[in-house]
């Protein structure tokens, strides 16, 4: 394993859970991955669990966890989904702020838009992920 990725956001219903979902299928198990929220939600949301499911890719739901500064702190690489954290946060860990919108509400074809602009990010992060490690 290379490293932790942190995905978060501020519910941990939609886009962290998207990104964190295709990211655990795209880098298998040479990275570590953690989807978190600064108000953690009960479950992911119907149309972001849907827009996964037609995917293909898995859906793990229940709880969210909460993105406390010892979490982010634990992880190698932070990806801020639709928010900004505050920088006195982990400030030593390199981070990425993605505009990804949350899915809340939206029609279904607008969280497929969202879904896969989510694993074209990912899709991407995993290959320079992946060059970085080639180089060290």
């Amino acid at each position: 394993m290379s490293g932790r990725i942190l995905f978060a956001c501020e519910h941990d219903t939609g886009p962290a859970r998207i990104c964190a979902a295709y990211f655990a299928q795209k880098a298998g198990d040479r990275y570590e991955v953690i989807a978190a929220a600064l108000e953690p939600a009960a479950g992911i949301r119907p149309e972001a669990a849907g827009a996964l499911s037609e995917d293909g890719i898995p859906v793990i739901d229940g709880p969210g966890s909460e993105l406390t500064p010892e979490l982010a702190a634990y992880a190698d690489r932070i990806i801020t989904l639709g928010f900004t954290l505050n920088p006195e946060v982990a400030p030593e860990v390199p981070r990425e702020e993605w505009g990804v919108p949350s899915p809340a509400g939206r029609p279904i074809q607008e969280v497929r838009v969202i879904r896969d602009l989510c694993r074209r990010l990912v899709e991407k992060l995993v290959a320079r992920l992946d060059a970085e490690a080639a180089v060290r």
